[in-house]
């Protein structure tokens, strides 16, 4: 078994995350190097070389492509935060820190992000949903939403996947707005005000204590 392989699985199935894995290769090359909107299908295939139906079998468009590679490298960011988190003190440091590690590659990478949140909302309205599964994001936020109720942060009433979507509805709209206009505010001062808005509520704490 090759490093990267999992156990129990076909060599058709290693043979599909391969072909599934070139593709996104030479794809984001393809849009870093010409741009998104220049790239077609067709030179996709070319440079993959592979025929467009099995292109089309594995992606049925460009921005399925570009939502992949950034559900990877969400994956990767979040194995590498995962286990700093357990350290901190507290609910709100640990959201603190695990969105402050994924909006700086945000930060960096406006374009991919706006196709790939433009591609998941474009599905969601059209009943298809997500398809594609937990993102590296989404499953940091699980395990600290699940580590804060063992602590007694957090309410144990509401399910974990119910507060992860209401976190990811607030935090998706935040970025989306900072994505029509970066000026608006900064990005990650935005997500530190989301991060209370979701623990505390819309309540002013210090006014509704005087």
């Amino acid at each position: 078994m090759e490093p990267g392989d999992t156990p129990g699985e076909s060599r058709i199935e290693r043979k599909k995350k391969e072909t599934r894995q070139k593709i996104v290769k030479v794809a984001v090359d393809l849009f870093e190097r010409q741009g998104f909107n220049n790239t077609t299908m067709e030179q996709i295939a070319l440079e993959t070389d592979i025929a467009r139906k099995t292109l089309y079998n594995h992606f049925p468009v460009k921005e399925a492509i570009v939502d992949e590679y950034v559900r990877d490298l969400s994956k990767g960011l979040a194995k590498e935060t995962i286990e700093t988190l357990h350290r901190l003190p507290d609910t709100r440091s640990r959201l603190l820190t695990a969105l402050d590690k994924a909006y700086e590659w945000v930060e960096m990478n406006p374009e991919l992000v706006g196709i790939c949140l433009g591609y998941r909302f474009k599905n969601m309205c059209h009943g298809a949903g997500d398809n594609g599964g937990e993102t590296g994001t989404q499953s940091m936020m699980a395990e600290i939403i699940r580590q804060g109720r063992e602590e007694g942060e957090i309410r144990r009433d509401v399910s974990v996947k119910l507060l992860v979507t209401q976190l990811d509805v607030l935090r998706g709209t935040v970025v989306l707005g900072w994505l029509s206009d970066s000026s608006q505010y900064d990005l990650r001062q935005e997500i530190a005000k989301l991060v209370d808005l979701f623990l505390y509520g819309a309540i002013d704490r210090e006014g509704h204590q005087g």
